[in-house]
């Protein structure tokens, strides 16, 4: 199945198997006011990016890749919850130099090179591998299975003219290792997850949500996943999932509510889910040139609350995961 139809517009909802390609050449994109676009100027509305979230018992891991094609971004951290120590690292590339994000499904090579570090990302036999190097020194090196574990695969309307793809895995299995701030060669294990989202579209000029991700065993030693958005892919259904060891189920509508600087209560429409996230570390940018910005803040958070599922309650205590407010005009 792919993404556009024949007569050039998307599929829309979520689907049982993900699209084969993202036939984007296919699609037909017009103006509010009924004009055909085509060439650099359809392809200038166009943003797609690849997160990774990587947890460990003590340690969480995030890098992504963005192409908006008037720039490319990039970005990568390693936080040590014990210590509270994290490392860094985040650029831009004007014009998108060498930032590739390849929004295929199933086979796909994405990298971002600058100041001599480069994030590397491929996507081959249900397997993805990541890698993050500095100056050739290899910081991250993450193998990914991914063919155990359904994937949140939906398509909504965005705006008077616009789409977006989501497809979104957690609680995925992930062998490799990382350097901690520390500088210490940490091995993934049995019990680190992997978290992946994956998106592309035409999304709205002025756009603006809210996210969380958590991954854990539960005390009967169940893979549990949440990914819960608020503000964005809510047209069509919504992106809100629960996994349950591999398995994908739909969630309600999500409400997001500050409570303080530092507590955030996430509730759904069905009142089935009720948390409370306390946050810590944040990832933040804030960048205004007016046409275009970003308010970006991506809290380490620990997670607490229960969901009521298939007659049963999961229960969350402290879980690590987190939670994003992001504000675009792009």
């Amino acid at each position: 199945m792919k993404l556009i139809q024949d007569n050039g517009q998307p599929r829309y909802g979520r689907f049982d198997q993900i699209p084969s390609q993202i036939n984007l050449d296919d699609y037909t994109y017009k103006t509010p006011y009924g004009d055909v676009l085509t060439g650099w100027r359809k392809q200038l509305k166009y943003k797609k990016f690849k997160f990774c979230g990587l947890q460990h018992e003590h340690y969480s891991i995030g890098v992504a890749i963005v192409d908006l094609t008037w720039a490319g971004h990039g970005f990568f951290y390693v936080y040590d919850h014990a210590s509270k120590k994290v490392v860094e690292w985040n650029a831009i590339q004007p014009l998108a130099l060498n930032t590739q994000v390849d929004e295929q499904t199933l086979h796909s090579k994405s990298y971002f090179k600058k100041s001599g570090y480069q994030f590397d990302m491929q996507h081959a036999n249900a397997v993805r591998s990541i890698q993050v190097t500095k100056n050739g020194e290899v910081l991250l090196k993450a193998q990914i299975a991914c063919a155990e574990t359904e994937a949140m695969s939906l398509c909504s309307p965005n705006g008077i003219n616009g789409w977006t793809y989501t497809q979104k895995q957690t609680t995925l299995p992930v062998a490799g290792f990382f350097i901690s701030p520390n500088k210490q060669r940490i091995e993934f294990d049995a019990q680190s997850f992997a978290a992946l989202d994956d998106s592309c579209g035409f999304l709205r000029p002025e756009t603006a949500w809210f996210w969380l991700s958590c991954q854990f065993r539960d005390e009967q030693g169940r893979r549990i996943g949440l990914n819960l958005a608020s503000g964005v892919n809510e047209s069509f259904g919504n992106e809100n999932a629960l996994w349950v060891d591999g398995r994908v189920y739909a969630v309600s509508d999500i409400l997001f509510q500050q409570q303080s600087d530092t507590v955030w209560l996430i509730r759904s429409l069905d009142e089935r889910l009720n948390l409370q996230v306390e946050t810590g570390w944040c990832r933040f940018e804030n960048i205004n040139l007016r046409l275009v910005g970003s308010q970006f803040n991506q809290w380490q958070a620990k997670v607490s609350g229960t969901i009521q599922h298939d007659q049963q309650q999961i229960q969350l205590d402290n879980e690590y995961a987190i939670l994003e407010q992001h504000y675009a005009k792009w």
